[in-house]
C-alpha cells in the first residue's frame, strides 16, 4: 500500500510498492560502500565539505540503524563510496529521545537553497545545518511520518502518514530550538507520503489518499489525491486547501495483497510546471498549468527521461511493473535520475539507483538499508523556501 516501513507504522504489512510506466535506463552495475566507516559516524560532518569543490553530482540519503547501529544522514558524490558529509542523531538531547525510538530515516532533503537539511529521523523531524552540522530545529510527534518541507517564514511541514481521516500535514514554527506541538495539523488525507514547496504559486504540494488504503470488510474505493495547500507565512493557521486533484481509483496490489494502490513521492521537473508522482504500482505526469493528470506521451519530462525504464529489481520487471514503489524519485537536468526501488515485497532498499535517458547507469549500495535517496542541489525553476 503507501505506508511507512518503520516501527512508527501502524500494523499493516511491511509496506507497499508496485508499478509501470515508461523510463529509460538503469539497473547493471552496482558500486558497494562499507559498512565499517559508517556505522560510528559522530554527530555532525565527518568530513566538512566544499560545495563547490566535488565535480560529480552530489546526493544524500538516509540509512537505517539496527540495534548497534545509529541511524545516519550521508551526502555523497556520485562515484565515491565514501560519504562526503554524515550527521547522526545526537545522544544528549532527552527532549528528542523520539529521535532513535526507531530506526528509520524516511526522508532527508536539501533545504533552504543548500544551507539547511530538513529529515524525518525515528520518531521526529530535524532541521541540520550544512556543512556545519548543528542541530537548528527538531520536534518528537510521534506518528508515522514520511516527508518533510521547509516553508517561508521559519516554519516546516511534515507529512503525517496517518491511516484516520486526521492524516494529513502538520506545520511546526521553527521560531524555538525544539518545539513541544505544531501550531497547525490539517487533516483529510490520509497516507500523506509526499510535499513540495511550490514558490512560483506560493502553494504546498502534498500526494496521499481519500481513505486509508487497507482493504477492509466493506473494501471501500480508494483514489490517490494531489492537494495544493496556500500558505500564508505569518498566519496562525497557515495552510488551507486551494485545490484538491483526483487520481484514478486505485487498484489492488498483487505485490501487497490486501492494500490498494497510493502515491509515495512528489518530484519537480527542472525548470518546467510539471509534477512527477510515484505510486505503488506506477508513475504519474501532473501538468501544473493546466490542472490536471496527462499521459506521459504528453509529457516531454516522460517521454525523455523515463520512457523505456528498466527495473534493477527482476520480479518488477517479470511482472511488467518496472516502475512500481519507487520510494523517491529526482530529475536533474544535467545528472538524469535517482531513485530509491526496493525489492519486490520490501519496505526499504538497499541501492540508490540512477537513471539517464537511453542508457544504464552504475547502481550505488551504501552498506545499509535506505527509504529514499534525493539529489543534493537546487532545482531550476523551483527554488527551496528560504
Amino acid at each position: 500500500m503507501s505506508s511507512s516501513g518503520d516501527e512508527a507504522a501502524p500494523a499493516r504489512k511491511p509496506l507497499p510498492c508496485v508499478g509501470r510506466l515508461l523510463l529509460a535506463a538503469l539497473a547493471g552495475l552496482l558500486v558497494v560502500g562499507g559498512t565499517a566507516p559508517l556505522a560510528h559516524a559522530a554527530p555532525g560532518p565527518s568530513r566538512p565539505l566544499a560545495r563547490d569543490a566535488a565535480p560529480a553530482p552530489l546526493f544524500i540519503t538516509g540509512l537505517r540503524g539496527t540495534r548497534d547501529i545509529k541511524q545516519q544522514i550521508n551526502v555523497y558524490s556520485r562515484g565515491n563510496v565514501t560519504p562526503l558529509w554524515s550527521w547522526v542523531p545526537p545522544g544528549n538531547e532527552p527532549s528528542l529521545s523520539c529521535l532513535r525510538e526507531s530506526y528509520g530515516v524516511t526522508e532527508a532533503k536539501w533545504a533552504a537553497n543548500g544551507t539547511r537539511i530538513a529529515a524525518i529521523v525515528g520518531n521526529g523531524v530535524v532541521v541540520v545545518s550544512y556543512p556545519k552540522g548543528d542541530l537548528l530545529f527538531g520536534a518528537c510527534n510521534h506518528t508515522n511520518m514520511h516527508s518533510v518541507e521547509m516553508l517561508p517564514g521559519n516554519r516546516i511541514a511534515v507529512a503525517d502518514t496517518s491511516s484516520s481521516a486526521a492524516g494529513g500535514v502538520w506545520v511546526y514554527s521553527m521560531d524555538r530550538r525544539i518545539a513541544m506541538e505544531p501550531i497547525q495539523r490539517v487533516g483529510g488525507l490520509p497516507s500523506s507520503h509526499g510535499l513540495l514547496w511550490d514558490e512560483t504559486a506560493k502553494v504546498l504540494w502534498a500526494v496521499g489518499t481519500d481513505r486509508w488504503p487497507q482493504q477492509g470488510s466493506d473494501s471501500p474505493a480508494v483514489h490517490g489525491l494531489l492537494v495544493a495547500y496556500r500558505y500564508d507565512p505569518v498566519g496562525d493557521q497557515p495552510l488551507s486547501p486551494q485545490a484538491v486533484h483526483t487520481m484514478r481509483q486505485s487498484p489492488a496490489l498483487g505485490e501487497w495483497p490486501g492494500w490498494y494502490d497510493g502515491p509515495h513521492d512528489i518530484a519537480p521537473v527542472p525548470g518546467q510546471r510539471e509534477l512527477i508522482i510515484t505510486t505503488d504500482l506506477s508513475v504519474l505526469v501532473f501538468d501544473i498549468d493546466r490542472a490536471t493528470f496527462v499521459s506521459p506521451s504528453a509529457s516531454g519530462a516522460f517521454e525523455t527521461r523515463l520512457k523505456g525504464f528498466s527495473s534493477h529489481v527482476r520480479e518488477r520487471d517479470d511482472a511488467g511493473q518496472a516502475l512500481s514503489g519507487m520510494k523517491s524519485i529526482g530529475l536533474s537536468p544535467t545528472d538524469g535520475i535517482i531513485y530509491a526501488q526496493p525489492s519486490w515485497r520490501a519496505d526499504f532498499a538497499n541501492t540508490v539507483g540512477f537513471a539517464t535517458e537511453g542508457g544504464r547507469q552504475p547502481g550505488f549500495m551504501p552498506g545499509g538499508s535506505l527509504y529514499k535517496a534525493r539529489w543534493f542541489r537546487e532545482m531550476p525553476g523551483w527554488p527551496t523556501a528560504r
